[in-house]
């Protein structure tokens, strides 16, 4: 067009110095380069305006008479923002892709989330592909009257509203209805988001946004039917999979009342004895600060926030729909899904509850005083530091995954491609194929844009292949501390203590609930050595005599008894009573 080339930095400069910083142009420009916001910018507050008759009638309008109860022939179909992505605009996010879903535990994709018994009836599992079709009520034009011009033809019916995509079995789940989150599908994205999932906004129009029932007046019918071909979700839930040793455990507040100690009554903790004995020589415990951490199952809602924020404390890598299929997720922290059903039900056999009660237990390493994973390491690569922590010495470990497989918790991760080094991404093979959202080792182009490397903690060493990596509790956060408390002190004394609850972890941090608490286990004033005080306190396979740093305490639930199923609540974790 004959417009000179633009150029993005120089635009942005030039923004900013049309807000006037004060003193010198390029000390601010500096400073917010480093800062991240112009702090000299103020928005001018502004007193909210209400119209109280305008949100009437825009109430009115929106408001639709509740339309018939979907059926079996004709079910519901509800449009929801996806978890992750919200309405599609972060689908460019590696992070976000690949954090589990908190329910479903489905990466990379959305899906049709369908009940069991409805999954049944329609002879679809998991991974099946659906057509869904919603047609329009046939237009119909207005009797003529006499003496008046005649009425407008009624527009063209337009064509009925189609979408393929694949179901998943949802426990829980309304019958005769069919939820489809939003944000997925759309095509001329980047490498991260292009064809990912199903686009559910073919079925949404302006009257129907959310919610599309066959009501007779605009929508004539909902039908369903199997396609008859497969698609491949990649789904963690029954990655790490432990069987059943009392991980969760829940009471109802009734039950909480009448025994305080119930959490030791599960899986035979009060049978054990003060001390067990062991054949582990324990390294010495000198460091005057010991750390440990407790999880509220109380508070957690598994937001998965604490998911994000270690990966991105920590550098942990995204590895792609095909290797999270094949197991290989790096997240080192992960939230463990759990259904209880007042009736049980074997999942070996296929058998899937109805209508389940949920529970949420955030997993990372234990850092065990006794850890099963050191026994085993040939060389010495995974260590126990003198403040108890379980430690890697990453230039040491030469991937023999011993340590993965004598963890009874299942939270170590292996490092099988150099996962930094090749991102996840679009790749052609041939001129032919077009792979997506894939990781095919040497196949993948090697290298990051500068901007992703950015976006690296140049505190935390980044990872390559054949390396094991698991979670630190942050421990560059606490060697952090340790230097400001000695640069403070103005000593080389080694017993300069860290301030009482001074910084955190990066999950504890994230969590919006304090469900996750972090300190000195040794500091009788630290709020993580009040919390191991309380009765609901526990600790993880205690029988293994393990002795994991970090601990729990047992979710206390209080329903409301007048409620139609206020006896299904708490029974997540056997007790005497209900064993």
């Amino acid at each position: 067009m004959g417009k000179p080339k633009v150029d993005g930095p120089e635009l942005v400069q030039e923004t900013f110095q049309a807000t006037k910083p004060m003193g010198d142009a390029a000390t601010a420009w500096s400073k917010f380069l480093h800062d991240g916001f112009a702090s000299h910018i103020v928005l001018r507050d502004r007193s909210p305006a209400f119209n109280g008759n305008t949100a009437g009638g825009i109430a009115h309008n929106l408001w639709r008479p509740p339309g018939p109860a979907p059926t079996l022939e004709s079910p519901e179909i509800v449009l929801v923002r996806d978890y992750s992505i919200d309405d599609g605009r972060y689908i460019n996010n590696a992070w976000l892709q690949e954090m589990p879903d908190p329910i479903t535990k489905l990466t990379w994709d959305n899906a049709a989330l369908v009940s069991p018994r409805y999954a049944k009836t329609l002879g679809v599992e998991t991974g099946d592909l659906i057509q869904i079709r919603v047609n329009d009520v046939i237009p119909t034009a207005p009797a003529p009257v006499e003496g008046k011009p005649t009425p407008t033809p009624p527009p063209p019916l337009p064509p009925p509203r189609e979408l393929e995509i694949a179901v998943l079995i949802s426990p829980g789940h309304a019958e005769n209805s069919i939820t489809i989150p939003l944000g997925y599908g759309r095509p001329s994205l980047s490498s991260v988001g292009e064809r990912s999932g199903f686009n559910g906004y073919l079925l949404r129009t302006t009257n129907d946004p959310h919610y599309i029932v066959a009501d007779g007046r605009a929508i004539a019918g909902v039908a369903v039917k199997k396609v008859g071909r497969k698609y491949p979700l990649s789904i963690t839930q029954d990655h790490f999979s432990i069987e059943g040793r009392g991980l969760v455990r829940e009471a109802t507040l009734e039950h909480y009342r009448e025994d305080h100690e119930f959490v030791k009554k599960i899986a035979g903790d009060d049978e054990l004895p003060e001390k067990l004995p062991s054949l582990y020589r324990h390294p010495p415990l000198s460091a005057a600060q010991q750390w440990g951490m407790t999880i509220d199952l109380n508070t957690c809602t598994g937001c998965s926030a604490c998911v994000i924020a270690c990966q991105a404390e920590n550098n942990v890598p995204v590895v792609g729909k095909l290797q999270v299929a094949h197991g290989r997720a790096m997240h080192w922290l992960r939230i463990d899904r759990y259904y209880a059903s007042e009736n049980g039900y074997d999942q070996d056999k296929g058998e899937l509850p109805e209508d389940p009660e949920m529970v949420h237990e955030p997993m990372m390493c234990q850092h065990c005083e006794n850890a099963p994973c050191e026994t085993v390491c040939p060389v010495n690569a995974t260590i126990h530091s003198d403040d108890g922590l379980n430690v890697m010495a990453y230039n040491r470990c030469v991937g023999t995954r011993y340590c993965a497989n004598n963890c009874p918790f299942k939270v170590r991760r292996f490092n099988f491609f150099d996962y930094n080094q090749r991102p996840v991404g679009k790749k052609k093979i041939a001129g032919a194929l077009n792979i997506y959202k894939e990781y095919f080792a040497p196949l993948t182009e090697k290298g990051a844009p500068d901007t992703t490397k950015l976006s690296k903690n140049p505190n935390v060493t980044v990872r390559m292949r054949g390396v094991m990596e698991k979670c630190t509790f942050c421990v560059q956060r606490i060697e952090e501390a340790k230097i400001a408390a000695h640069v403070r002190a103005g000593a080389t004394s080694a017993d300069v203590r860290i301030p009482r609850d001074s910084f955190t972890t990066a999950c504890a941090q994230a969590c919006p609930n304090d469900a996750i608490v972090f300190g000195d286990t040794r500091d009788p004033e630290s709020k993580v050595s009040k919390m191991k005080l309380q009765d609901r306190n526990y600790r993880l396979l205690q029988y293994l005599n393990v002795n994991t740093r970090a601990s729990y305490l047992a979710r206390i639930r209080n329903p409301n008894p007048k409620m139609p199923d206020a006896r299904k609540i708490g029974i997540a974790s056997p007790n005497e009573e209900k064993s």
